[in-house]
């Protein structure tokens, strides 16, 4: 069964925070784990935004939001106005025959 780890977040500055190659951040996700993943921006604030993660199992979630926080860190120094914050997490198992893709 899968998982799907759920985040809400707040940037300094879209602009700024966004990776402009998404190919690059895919792979990257994928090789931390991830099975699947979306972004989802506020359309009355471009600063808040939502991401969704699935992975294989919660071990998966867990390392992979360990991991995040160290690229994080590294991700805002080299990037200024890049500043973000997770305000919101939540992990949760997939309830099986009701998630799905149409």
């Amino acid at each position: 069964m899968t998982v799907s780890l759920i985040w809400r977040l707040q940037v300094e500055d879209f602009d700024s925070w966004l990776n402009p190659d998404p190919e690059e951040v895919a792979q990257m996700f994928k090789g931390m784990g991830a099975l699947a993943y979306g972004l989802h921006r506020s359309p009355d604030d471009p600063n808040s935004l939502v991401s969704w993660f699935t992975f294989a199992d919660a071990d998966t979630a867990r390392a992979f939001e360990a991991a995040y926080d160290n690229l994080k860190s590294d991700w805002e120094a080299q990037h200024p106005g890049a500043a973000h914050q997770i305000v919101d997490s939540w992990l949760g198992e997939d309830v099986e025959g009701y998630s799905r893709q149409f």
